[in-house]
Order: structure tokens, then sequence, then C-alpha cells
């Protein structure tokens, strides 16, 4: 089978090699000059028998071989003359002539000699066969060919020979010599190969030794270094020449001993760690030991080290980071939970109790926004100065982003009770910290924090439901005199209740769950309808129906107020409609809330204006109600907004007006209808005449500016007085009138007589 292969590899090899070609007239010189002597004398020695015929051979074959001579020294010299195609086929041309001629001495020559000349022949091609096998073993198909060109013919004219002694002996022999010189030349190329590739391998593996990005060293059997590449010395310096021959047994570092000892044990080895190279050098590694064999032998070991000194900072720098605000210094939320997780895995968690304060910086956007965010980032930088300063060592303190900060305290007492009243003076401490004036940039700030205090039990692992609750209660810590809350179970569930129903909001809408009711506004001396407010609930599935405090901040926080409006617009557009159509509609207006945020939506008053045209309802219809505050928070666009409603004739009044930020100048610049006054005005109307002096005063600037007047939230018999006295054409709504009703009840009662 290998014999076969290696004739399938003879037999593909490429026809011009310039490596081979080389070796053939390398070695075709020597073969040439013995093939001119062995000539000479063969012609010396048959003269006697073939007379001129033998003579007129050797000029032939001599001429001939004077020729390839001629040819190897071109190649050797001016190689380029022709290419290593051509110089391939112009090698192989004149070997196979060389052969021809020269078996022309068992072919055509055998026949006119005696016996003894005859095997004087046979001698002679046997002789220049095996020669000229070794000579051309570079190739092979040169080499096998050039023996058959000169054998076939010598065993034909053996076996037409008849009178030839012992012929068949002789015949057997030469086939015999024939294949072995085969096998021979086979074999020949085999080692060849064999040698190529070993050679190649040595190569390769010296390439790879000298050449390797990482550096590799080996060492014998007694651990002694007994070599090692440049990027080896380039990773040491000049403490790699003192390690030629280091005894590895005296390395400081064992660990890494270890691996390359057990890699002495035929097993690979992997390092990784730290190295000193001297006192004010030390590299991070990662090594590979491996065993190194050799003939059946345990030669030693090669190591390769792969230098990780950059990456290994790198990455400290880049754990680092991830884990610190870059502002402050201080741990982040990444490194508040990694830093949770670590107090949760210690045994003394099983047993002590510990603390954790959210921090929140009251009123800290003001700052931004007034001062800029550099005076800002100042602010928070000191913070966390002063908090560091006045804090124990041992607890750890948190920048988690914004103005919101964590202190945790690990392990405090084993003692709940202990624990609450070291959690108290600590917050006093928190709050004590930050008590002094900060100056930054000339500025004097006055500061204080809203703290929400978590006690962490022992045993408690769940690092994400403990920063929620923290989360959770420092909100709370914002409402509360102190600003200072303790985590309660009731804050979560009141929590949960509020992001489920805000869950269920949105299905509300899609399942069309909201209802409009109607609270009217009369005259307050007859009692005459006028208009009416048009107010939202939602029929919520299990709870009943909500009032708009109950639903509308989740809405707002969720994103859907703008729905919920569209809705109600919808909703009350085909109310009017229908009104109209039952000939019911008796009234003025119907009023409709607007929130802050819908009116400051872009394209509002286009698409407001589009709703009523598509049903077809006259803008005076509708009267639009806003907040004062939400004309203050953004006056300038809130007045382009109402001026476009307006000049389409779409009613505007002022809601809650008095209970915000109000301003005769917001009075002037703004063309609205209508005044709604505030029910806290009236509230204690009738046992405080200073509260009716109050109203009168509002109800006079609302007559200056032209404005009719609503008051608000009237509920009993003697406010109504009191405010018929103040001024007989007022407006009003409220409770002693009539609560909220839902739209059949509302249209009977007021739209059906």
């Amino acid at each position: 089978m290998d014999f076969i292969k290696i004739l399938q590899k003879i037999k593909k090899l490429q026809s011009a090699d310039e490596t081979v070609i080389g070796t053939l007239y390398a070695l075709s010189e020597k073969s040439i000059l013995a093939a001119m002597a062995v000539a000479v004398l063969t012609a010396v020695f048959l003269f006697s028998s073939l007379s001129y015929a033998i003579v007129i051979w050797s000029v032939v074959l001599g001429c001939l071989l004077l020729y390839r001579l001629k040819e190897a020294y071109i190649f050797k010299n001016m190689p380029q003359t022709h290419t290593i195609e051509v110089w391939s086929k112009r090698f192989a041309l004149t070997a196979f002539a060389t052969a021809f001629l020269i078996s022309l001495l068992g072919f055509a020559f055998i026949h006119y000699v005696e016996a003894y000349y005859q095997l004087f022949i046979v001698t002679v091609l046997v002789g220049i066969t095996a020669a000229s096998a070794i000579s051309l073993s570079a190739d092979p198909r040169i080499a096998i060919g050039y023996i058959t060109v000169i054998i076939f013919p010598l065993i034909a004219a053996t076996l037409a020979d008849s009178h030839l002694q012992m012929q068949g002996i002789l015949v057997a022999l030469i086939i015999l010599y024939y294949f072995s010189q085969l096998m021979m030349i086979v074999r020949s190329y085999k080692q060849s190969l064999q040698n190529r590739e070993l050679q190649e391998s040595k190569m390769m593996l010296h390439d790879i030794f000298k050449e390797a990005p990482m550096a590799i060293f080996s060492y014998d059997p007694q651990l002694h270094i007994t070599n090692y590449n440049p990027q080896f010395h380039a990773l040491f310096g000049q403490h790699a020449e003192e390690m030629m021959g280091f005894d590895l047994n005296l390395l400081p570092e064992r660990k890494l001993f270890a691996a390359m000892q057990k890699a002495l044990e035929g097993d690979s080895q992997n390092y990784s760690g730290a190295y000193p190279v001297s006192k004010d050098k030390v590299l991070w590694l990662e090594a590979k030991c491996f065993p190194f064999n050799g003939n059946g032998k345990r030669l030693g070991g090669i190591v390769i080290v792969d230098d990780k000194t950059k990456e290994h900072f790198a990455l400290k720098e880049l754990v680092y980071m991830a884990q610190h605000d870059e502002l402050t210094g201080l741990l982040n939320r990444r490194g508040l939970k990694n830093y949770m997780q670590e107090l949760i895995e210690d045994k003394k968690h099983h047993e002590f109790y510990s603390l954790l304060f959210y921090l929140d910086l009251d009123d800290f956007k003001e700052i931004n926004d007034s001062l800029g965010h550099s005076v800002g980032d100042h602010v928070l930088i000191a913070i966390s100065e002063r908090l560091k300063a006045a804090l124990e060592e041992k607890d750890e303190i948190f920048r988690l982003g914004g103005d919101e900060f964590v202190v945790v305290c690990p392990y405090v007492f084993e003692e709940k009770a202990k624990t609450k009243e070291h959690a108290e003076a600590y917050a006093k401490k928190i709050k004590d910290a930050l008590l002094d004036e900060f100056v930054i940039k000339g500025f004097h700030l006055h500061l204080q924090a809203s703290i929400g205090i978590i006690i962490i039990n022992p045993k408690e692992n769940n690092i994400e439901e403990i920063i929620r609750h923290a989360d959770l209660t420092m909100y709370q810590a914002k409402k509360a005199k102190k600003h200072l809350s303790y985590y309660d179970e009731n804050l979560d569930k009141a929590q949960k209740v509020l992001f489920v129903l805000q869950h269920e909001l949105m299905a509300a809408i899609a399942e069309n769950q909201f209802e409009i009711f109607f609270q009217p506004i009369v005259t307050i001396k007859e009692d005459r309808l006028v208009g009416a407010e048009t107010l939202i609930r939602w029929d919520h599935p299990t709870k009943g129906l909500l009032a708009p405090a109950d639903f509308i901040p989740l809405a707002i926080k969720a994103g859907l107020l703008g729905e919920i409006t569209w809705w109600m617009v919808d909703a009350l557009c085909q109310t009017i409609v229908k009104w109209k159509q039952e000939k019911q509609w008796n009234i003025s207006y119907v009023s409709l809330n607007i929130n802050a945020r819908q009116l400051l939506e872009e394209d509002f008053a286009q698409l407001f204006l589009k709703k009523l045209e598509t049903f077809g309802i006259e803008p005076q219809m509708i009267m639009l109600e806003i907040t004062e505050r939400s004309l203050i928070d953004n006056f300038e666009y809130a007045q382009s907004v109402i001026n476009a409603l307006r000049k389409h004739g779409v009613r505007c009044a002022i809601d809650d007006f008095g209970a915000g930020y109000s301003s005769l100048s917001y009075l002037k610049k703004l063309s609205f209808d209508t005044l709604k006054i505030d029910k806290e005005f009236i509230k204690d109307i009738v046992d405080n005449p200073k509260e009716a002096h109050l109203v009168s005063a509002i109800l006079d600037i609302g007559k200056e500016f032209g404005y009719k007047m609503i008051v608000v939230g009237v509920e009993n018999e003697a406010q109504k007085r009191e405010l018929l006295k103040l001024d007989e054409r007022l407006l009003y709504q409220g409770f002693y009138l009539s609560e909220p009703m839902q739209l059949d009840q509302f249209t009977q009662r007021y739209l059906s007589a």
C-alpha cells in the first residue's frame, strides 16, 4: 500500500520544481564525467569486436554528454537564461537521449560480440543504471524512465538471442535487478520526502520558536532553562540572560514551578498570576507548560508565556471605573450591588443586623437649574467629602446617580432594638454633617436630605428587594416631617397596589371602562342652569367608580394622559351631538378640564379644532378649563395655544384661580372668558370676615378685566348667602346644588324639562 501511495505521489509531482531541477543539474556534473569515462573504456574494450561502430557510438555519446555538461554550467551560472519549466524539459530530453544511446549497447551491439563481451555489456549497463538511479533520484520519474529505457531493450535483446548461454537465468536476473532498482528509487524518494517533511517541521518549529509573538523557553528534566526565544528576552530584559541555565527549583513563584514540574509527568499545565521581575517591576503572566519528548525519552518541557500585564491592569481599571462614580470617586450602583452581595455571603450576616440609609438631597434640582450643573457637581463632591469625614471607616458610602447617596453600616448589632437605636443616632449624624452651609463658587448654600432607613435582617438575601425598599422609603421620607422614614411593609403593599392599578389603567382605555359625569353650573340668584362641568370617572371592574385623583397621576406617570383626554373629548362631543339631535341642548356650554401636559402637547389646538369639525360642534359649546399652575409653568407657549383656540371661538377658563401663582400681568395678557375661584377661598367665608373681603377683592379684579366669575365648592346655604351678598351675577357649582351626576341622570334632571 505504501509503495502504491508513493507511486501516486510520484505521478502527481510538479513538472518544474526549482529545488528538484537544481539538484538534478548539480548531481549530473559528476555522473556525466563518470559516464564519459565509461563510454571511452567501453569503446576501447569492444573495439576489437565492433571496430569503428563502437567508436562512433562513443563519440556521439560523448558529444551529448559534453552538451549536458555545458547545460549544467549555464544553469549554475546563468539560470535566468530560461524559465524553470524550460530547464526541466531540456534536462529530461537530454537525459532520455543519453539513456537511448546507452541502451544501444544492449539492443544493437550485444548480438555481435562473444559471450564474454556480452557479459561485459550487461555489467556496464547495470553499473550505469545503478549510478543513474542515485544521480537522478531527485526526480523519480526521470530516474525510472532512464533505467527503463536502458534495461527494457537489454531484456528484449537477451530474449531474442537464442544462442545466449543461460538465457532464462540472465533474463530473470535482469528483470529482478530492474525491479530492485525501482524499489530503491521509490525507497529513496520516500526517504527524501520524510527528510523534507522533517526539515520543514524543524524549520517551522524554529520559526515558531523564533518569531512567535509570545515568550517561549525550554527546560531539561532537572528543571534548568536550556533555551529561549527573542520575545522571552524582550519580556524579561537583561534578566533573561541571567536566566539561561537557571535552576527553576529556585523560582520564588511556587505555583508556576509546580506547573512546570507536573508538566514533566506528561500532562500540560496552566498558570496565571503575578511574577515579580524586580522590586520595581511586576508582570502578570499566563503560562502554558508542555512536556517535550524525543525518541521515546522525556527531554524536558516547553513553556509558552503570554504577557497579560497591560490587560490585567486595564481590566482592573475597567472594573474600578464600572463600580465607581466618576465625579465623587464613591462606589456606584453596580458597586453597591457587589458590596451587598459580599455582605449577605459573609457569615456575620447570619447573626447581625445591618443598616442601609438612602439619601436624596431636597431641592437639588433648583441648584442645577438656577446656578448651573458645574455648581451642582461641586456640591455633590462636597457632600461626599462631608460624609466620608463624618462617618465611620468601616461604613461604605455610595452615589447612585443624580443627588442620591447610600450609606451601608454592616453588622451593627445582633439585637434589632439596639440596631434601631443606632439607626436613629446615625441618621442624626448624617443630617448633622450637612448642617453647616456649603460655600461653592461664592454661593452660600444650605442643604438637607430626605433619608429612607432600611434595617437589613440577618439572612436576608434579596439585594434587589433591599434597594427597592430603600428607594420607596426615601420617597416616603420626603413627605415626612423630619424627612426621615423607616421601611414599612404597608408602603410596599400600597406601591404594589398602585403598580397593578397603573397596568389595569392601560386595559381600561382599550375596554372603554371610563364614564363622563356632569356637575351643573348655575346662577347664584335664581339657580338657573347656565352650563356644566364634565368630569371623568373610572368604572373599575372590582373597585367601583374611581375619581380622577385616584388614577390621573398614574395616567401621567404611565404616559396615558393624552389617550384619556382625547377619549373625554370624543365622549363629550358624542353627547353634545345626541343632545342636539334630541332637542335637549338648552345650556350655553359644557366645560372640560385640560391638564397642563396635554395643553402643551404639540398641535393640541389644531387637533382639538379638528375634533369639533368632525362632530359638527360649534366651538363656543365647549369651554376648556386650564389650571393656573399650567399657565405659569410655560406661559409663552400656553398663551399661543390659548390664543389659537380663542381665535376660532373656543371659550377658555382659568381653573382654581388663586391657588397657584396669581399675577395681574397674566390676567391682562391672557384673553380668557371665565375665572373659577378655588374652593379654599370660601371654605371659612361664613365665620371669617377677612375671607369675604378677600373673595370680594378677587371678584373686583375679575370684573376689572371683564371675566365671568364662577365660585367652585359651594357646600351649604350659608356660603351661598354670603356670596350672594358680594355679587348677584356670580355663577357657582358645588355639592350644595348637586354632586357630579351620570349622563342619564343629568339629562333627565336638567335638560328634559
